[in-house]
């Protein structure tokens, strides 16, 4: 403890104290915030260092003999271990892995330590570090001891020279191997363990001192205060740093650093590959490389990146991004200058250019299809007009039983033949995201009601009770597309009445608990759907049954095309949980109450409610009908009906003859204007397609007649078999009032003549 009490301080003491404070902070604070490959090894050659320097100090500002020779005896174990943890440090960052033979290792970093550790506290008998012939002297003020170096002095410096010689032959390796990003940082490397061999070397071969001391642990302390402080600094030894210089150096993508000058100060390898000899040395201008040049002058002007395209530098494709490099400190000159990245997307333009290609034909293919779809449409419906519409005037005829049997198997298929257009067309729609949507006020509880009365004959035919339960709680009126909810719910009871063969189906229709959703459930007692087909059967052409030997038949696009269709009203359609019997279909729908009676301008294409009747009317004798100047008030309706084909005119003819309507027709849009021009008439049935002249020219022509003279306009009707719903939109933008899709029903076209009746033309 004398030694410690007795002390004589100095300058020299003095800046040795302030260096090993200096250390002890910077190796906290690089423990604390670096992570990099060898830190325990470097964090141990550090903490040997520290005790070292202490050492030194504490001998430096005693005044006794055998005090200097007692502080300099506690160094030798930070002696030994510094150069070895050095050296394992070295050894461990080079080769970037974990540690390997540990007990190598541990051999190494305690026991050569130890045996000197004990070599020193028995120094005393065995002379071996220092012998007996020490000397205390006095020089420039400093007092020191001029040691009497042992024999294993000697032996264990030779050791450890081998230690540290060993590592500058890694680093050797390394700076040889290595690509040039990293050679920088392997030469810091050797300079900080030169340094302190070449002042150890001087010391033990020369007598090399500073103060009359050793000067290695100061040596040590400079070097590793200066390593320490770029690894503080992220600038060297830091793995995120390496990485970040790595990645300037080795991307595949050109890289520019410039000044607010536009000039260059780096460019990575990519870079000077893309422009070659045509990249200037750094300092100088890059305003010469094309559209690099003149976006970096907009950049230098702007003082900020601006909006840039694709650039197209030979065969490649670049994505150009701009980065201001900002000054640590603050100012109004901060701005440093501009990292320039350019991306190759090459690859990524070829192939959305091929994407875009493969889009265009995937639409132009898909415009075929509606084309071709529509057109079949078109084909099958207009003889299906003939059909269906003979069949029922042939109905209203006198027929034995057979024939009315027979009568019933045409109308029948004619009317499967004509829901399987419908389904067809309506999953095209769907797919093409072509489904259009109306949301009005309608009364719910007559489009259910509507649906049980239009089931309600087949369901006797079967034997079966079909009831319908509306909860008290849902309101009168509601919005919403009416047409095709109403599609959804007779899909779903038509099913249920299909695959039932004894019981009853319920249609239940209630608010969700929380009154935001109108539930509409189809309940049968039938067998059911299959376990394995719970969710098949709302894929397009899918069915419960798909053998060939399955009793019902049908296309399997009805709860596919209904389930979109709630999908687009924002709801969902599907199975509730299993029962031991029947099946259950929930549709969910957003329930919006709706404030105002329901408007009665529906498109005349939506089907009309089955309980609308024909109005009973004797025939009357054909008649001219009024001339241009005559005054147009009295009923009976004047009709001109405009069809090419012979079969239409005959259809709506036969179909309006029971009623008051005076009818006339043509077979051509010249034919139907010349008619206009000398006559009234208070609707007229336009066909769309007819040789020559089309509807919407012959449409617009009366229109024309109609405003030169001033005359009331006539309600015009679109009667087409095209059924897509951009061509209906397409006739009633060409100053059509409404659109009668074939194959016309007598019941549609008298309900339809019925509202324009109502309508009081004059």
């Amino acid at each position: 403890m004398n030694c410690l009490i007795d002390l004589q301080h100095s300058a020299a003491s003095t800046a040795a104290l302030g260096l090993w404070l200096t250390c002890a902070l910077i190796l906290a604070a690089v423990l604390r915030n670096n992570r990099f490959a060898g830190k325990t090894a470097f964090s141990l050659a550090f903490a040997a260092m520290l005790w070292w320097l202490f050492a030194a100090y504490v001998e430096l500002v005693a005044r006794q003999e055998s005090c200097k020779l007692l502080w300099s005896l506690v160094a030798w174990p930070a002696i030994t271990l510094l150069p070895i943890a050095w050296s394992l440090f070295i050894f461990d960052y080079t080769m970037n892995q974990p540690p390997i033979w540990r007990w190598q290792r541990l051999l190494a970093l305690v026991g050569l330590p130890g045996i000197v550790t004990l070599i020193a506290l028995t120094n005393a008998q065995t002379h071996l570090l220092y012998g007996p012939d020490n000397q205390m002297v006095t020089e420039d003020g400093y007092t020191f001891v001029r040691y009497d170096h042992g024999p294993l002095f000697f032996v264990v410096a030779a050791f450890l020279y081998v230690f540290v010689t060993s590592a500058l032959g890694v680093l050797a390796m390394a700076m040889a191997k290595g690509k040039p990003v990293i050679r920088p940082f392997l030469s810091v490397l050797a300079i900080v363990t030169i340094a302190p061999l070449l002042a150890n070397m001087g010391y033990v071969l020369f007598g090399l001192t500073i103060v009359g001391f050793d000067p290695t642990p100061f040596a040590f302390a400079v070097a590793l205060i200066a390593l320490s402080w770029m690894v503080f600094n992220n600038t060297i030894m830091d793995t995120a740093t390496l990485g970040r210089e790595l990645m300037f150096s080795d991307t595949g993508d050109p890289v520019f650093v410039v000044d607010t000058a536009g000039r260059l100060a780096s460019a990575n390898p990519a870079a000077q590959a893309l422009f070659s000899d045509a990249l200037p040395c750094p300092g100088e201008s890059l305003s010469h490389l094309g559209q690099i040049g003149r976006l970096l002058d907009e950049v230098v002007r702007a003082r900020a990146p601006v909006p840039v395209d694709t650039l197209r530098l030979g065969q490649k494709v670049f994505d150009t991004r701009i980065r201001p490099i900002d000054s640590p400190i603050p100012g109004p000159n901060a701005l440093l200058g501009w990292t320039v990245s350019l991306i190759d997307i090459t690859d990524r333009e070829h192939a959305a250019e091929a994407l875009r290609e493969a889009l265009a034909r995937a639409e132009e293919a898909n415009q075929a299809k509606s084309r071709f779809l529509a057109n079949v449409s078109h084909e099958i419906r207009t003889p299906l007009n003939g059909i269906l519409g003979m069949a029922s005037l042939l109905g209203e005829t006198a027929l034995s039983p057979e024939q009315r049997d027979y009568l019933k198997v045409i109308d029948d298929s004619g009317q499967v033949l004509l829901s399987t257009i419908g389904d067809v067309l309506d999953l095209s729609k769907v797919e093409a995201g072509q489904m259009a949507l109306e949301s009005r006020a309608f009364a719910i509880r007559d489009t259910l009601g509507s649906a049980q009365m239009l089931f309600s004959a087949r369901a006797r035919e079967k034997g079966l009770a079909l009831t319908a339960t509306i909860h008290p709680d849902l309101p009168r009126l509601i919005m919403g597309d009416e047409h095709r909810i109403r599609q959804v719910l007779h899909n779903l009871i038509s099913n249920a009445i299909k695959f039932t063969e004894a019981g009853s189906v319920t249609l239940h229709a209630a608010p969700s608990e929380n009154g935001k959703w109108l539930l509409l459930r189809v309940t049968d007692t039938g067998p059911g759907v299959p376990t394995k087909a719970r969710q098949t059967i709302f894929l397009p052409f899918h069915q419960a049954d798909a053998g060939d030997s399955r009793k019902f038949g049908g296309t399997g696009l009805g709860l596919a095309i209904s389930r979109h269709l709630c999908l687009l009203m924002g709801g969902s359609l599907d199975l509730a949980p299993e029962s031991e019997t029947g099946e259950t279909f929930e549709m969910r729908l957003p329930l919006v109450p709706a404030e105002a009676d329901p408007s009665d301008g529906a498109p005349i294409s939506a089907a009309p409610s089955p309980t609308s009747a024909p109005p009973a009317a004797a025939s009357l004798p054909d008649a001219a009908p009024p001339a241009v100047t005559a005054s147009h008030q009295a009923a009976p309706l004047w009709v001109l009906v405009v069809d090419d084909n012979q079969t239409n005119r005959l259809i709506l003819e036969k179909f309006l003859a029971a009623t008051p309507c005076r009818v006339h027709s043509v077979s051509s849009g010249p034919e139907a204007i010349e008619m206009v021009r000398a006559h009234l008439f208070d609707v007229i049935l336009m066909d769309i397609q007819m040789p020559g002249m089309d509807g919407l020219e012959a449409t617009q022509a009366i229109r024309r007649i109609e405003r030169g003279g001033h005359r009331p306009p006539s309600h015009i009707v679109a009667v087409t078999a095209n059924a897509m719903p951009e061509q209906f939109q397409q006739y009633l933008e060409a100053d059509m009032d409404q659109v009668l899709s074939k194959p016309v029903s007598k019941a549609r076209l008298l309900a339809l003549m019925d509202q324009i009746d109502r309508r009081a033309l004059v």
